[in-house]
């Protein structure tokens, strides 16, 4: 009976602790690894990099570089000191944020050529082992792939179907084919909209900016306006979307007065144009 009327009390005290403590402290950490994915902006998938890298791997990928360490200090040093209920929020939440943070910067490299997807596949299978690592010793029942009902886990996976995607090898394939051909793919369905969105800007000519060279503010600046330090979402697609639709509409204008630019797809914009709303639409659904 005495345990009962405590109900009332001992759920304002679990309320209390998510937003006043865990919450918080998440966010932090979350932080933490904001920065360090920020690093791949300095070039770390471009070809001149991996070419000059000694060995092909320069004493290791990217992730055992620079995130590895931190998913271990963060089991050790914190989730080992809290009781299992507080532990795997942390670890469930830090995995979040980190595989949407991740796939969105590294949908952002430009130019990315062969040896680029292929160190960035690389880079996101000792990804998946280091996250899942972190999830079970946060002491969670549940699996990486289960985590947010499997969406996060779910885009990680189909990135690296995407990274391979040919669909503009054909010079003659029309736009409208194109946009279609990208919405008849397995991996569609699992992506954001804005993943696809900036990896077609790897394909685009130099005059198609990158968002966040539109909006003149770092790569990274423009992630977190994507993705939350909670591990959020939904509310950077419709940005991402408008944003997209802005570099686009400028590129236009500068293709009127400069055609002569060769370089990267010029079907780009086009594609994105004609894709976005039906992406969009079926993230709605």
């Amino acid at each position: 009976m005495c345990q009962i009327a405590l109900l009332p009390a001992l759920h304002e005290i679990e309320t209390l602790v998510k937003n006043l403590i865990l919450n918080p402290l998440c966010r932090a950490i979350n932080a933490r690894v904001s920065t360090a994915i920020a690093k791949i902006h300095r070039g770390t998938y471009l070809e001149d990099t991996i070419l000059n890298d000694a060995g092909g791997m320069g004493g290791g990928g990217f992730v055992e570089q620079h995130l590895s360490g931190i998913y271990e200090s963060i089991a050790s040093n914190l989730l080992s000191n809290l009781p299992s209920e507080y532990s795997s929020v942390i670890a469930s939440t830090v995995a979040t944020y980190s595989i949407y943070s991740f796939v969105s910067s590294a949908s952002l490299v430009r130019p990315l050529g062969e040896m680029g997807r292929l160190r960035i596949t690389q880079d996101l299978a000792d990804f998946e082992l280091a996250l899942e690592q972190l999830v079970f010793k946060g002491g969670s029942g549940a699996a990486l792939s289960q985590i947010e009902n499997g969406k996060p886990y779910a885009e990680l996976r189909a990135v690296r179907q995407m990274l391979f995607w040919t669909g503009l090898e054909d010079k003659l394939l029309l736009p409208t084919d194109a946009a279609k051909s990208i919405l008849r793919e397995v991996w569609a369905k699992d992506v954001r909209p804005s993943t696809v969105f900036h990896f077609l800007f790897s394909f685009a000519p130099t005059l198609l900016s990158s968002p966040h060279h539109s909006k003149r503010i770092k790569a990274e600046e423009y992630v977190n306006a994507l993705v939350r330090l909670d591990g959020g979402v939904d509310d950077g697609e419709a940005t991402a979307w408008m944003t997209t639709m802005a570099c686009c509409d400028a590129y236009q204008q500068r293709e009127s007065v400069d055609n002569k630019n060769a370089d990267g797809d010029r079907r780009v914009a086009t594609i994105l144009m004609i894709l976005g709303p039906e992406l969009l639409r079926r993230r709605r659904q």
